[in-house]
């Protein structure tokens, strides 16, 4: 396997774990500070067993840290970069959401033949 082809494997790898709406709103709120998985079943109506599940696709993926304190296990963002890759894919469809709004108000003036017109 070509290093071309693992590096795109990991990219793959990485965009898979932040597909999930649920994980990007963990993301969301463990840019907020860190959280026990408690407080992220909490904050994302999820249960606890679910939220362990989206956490240990995270971790595996290096985006989240757990900090063990005792019994309990307190979660982290490894990097900054995880939110700034977040925002900067916000940005992108952002400027999506603004070329669609542009091209439909462009089409709205478009005035629609009539039957029979060709």
């Amino acid at each position: 396997m070509s290093s071309d082809t693992v590096r795109y494997a990991l990219f793959s790898e990485v965009f898979a774990a932040l597909a999930h709406p649920k994980r990007l709103e963990m993301i969301h709120y463990l840019g907020e500070g860190q959280k026990s998985a408690g407080e992220i079943a909490e904050l994302t109506k999820l249960s606890k067993a679910n939220v362990s599940q989206h956490l240990s696709v995270l971790k595996a993926r290096g985006l989240v840290h757990c900090d063990k304190c005792g019994t309990f296990c307190h979660y982290r963002l490894t990097s900054p970069k995880v939110l700034e890759t977040c925002e900067i894919v916000r940005e992108l469809i952002l400027d999506q959401m603004q070329t669609t709004s542009q091209l439909q108000e462009a089409l709205s003036t478009v005035v629609p033949l009539r039957k029979g017109e060709k």
